[in-house]
């Protein structure tokens, strides 16, 4: 499970806000919030079984993509990584770089959003594959198909949406992701639970803020890795 929210193009400072959980198995590795040493200009955390990422900046362009699973979904290890979609997203290159609908099947069952030169999209492919232009507004995904209510994503969408009306202080978001009374943001599990806070912070100017809070079994916190850059 993961959830994520996304503020577009409504606050006065902040065009992009992006805050998110990321959820897996504690024994799967990954790498801390970083700028990856490939060249790529990607900003992100790494999953370091399959290669990809969940979520990421993409400094050179400010592009920005985040991914989830759906619920109930039986995995098809045949199928692509869901991790290298958002690294062709990123980068905007490779095979999947701007893919189109009839391309989402390759994939076992996700939500992502993708910010790019200014606009925002919705792809799917559960329950059918949908690329989809997201209006100016707050919007949220969790592990349910689009089609179907889902009370965390709408937690965590009415909790960002009071942030960005309020103009308080988008770092707060870091701790409402751990609230833990029902409908849970944060799971804590000594097998799978949350792995990784992240707030995603772009400007109008074009600096970007990255925070990312990161727990092990149990929910502990074992870190937390701040990057602050500019686009382009």
């Amino acid at each position: 499970m993961c959830v994520v929210a996304l503020a577009h193009q409504i606050h006065p400072d902040w065009p992009l806000i992006l805050i998110g959980n990321r959820d897996e198995f504690h024994a799967r590795p990954a790498a801390p919030l970083a700028a990856w040493d490939d060249d790529s200009g990607i900003v992100a955390g790494r999953d370091l079984q399959a290669g990809g990422t969940w979520l990421g900046v993409h400094a050179p362009s400010g592009r920005v993509v985040v991914v989830t699973n759906v619920r109930g979904a039986m995995p098809d290890p045949a199928k692509e990584s869901r991790g290298a979609l958002v690294t062709d997203m990123l980068r905007g290159d490779g095979r999947f770089a701007d893919p189109e609908a009839d391309d989402l099947s390759r994939f076992n069952a996700f939500n992502l959003f993708a910010v790019a030169g200014g606009e925002a999209r919705l792809l799917t492919n559960r329950p059918v594959p949908l690329i989809m232009p997201l209006a100016p507004g707050v919007h949220a995904l969790a592990n349910e198909p689009v089609d179907q209510p889902c009370p965390r994503a709408e937690r965590l969408r009415a909790a960002l949406a009071a942030v960005v009306e309020a103009r308080t202080d988008p770092a707060s978001l870091l701790d409402t992701l751990m609230e833990e009374d029902d409908p849970a943001l944060f799971l804590r599990g000594d097998l799978y639970g949350t792995r990784a806070s992240t707030l995603v912070l772009i400007a109008a100017a074009g600096s970007v803020q990255m925070t990312e809070r990161r727990y092990e079994a149990g929910g502990r916190p074992i870190g937390t890795t701040a990057r602050n850059f500019s686009i382009g």
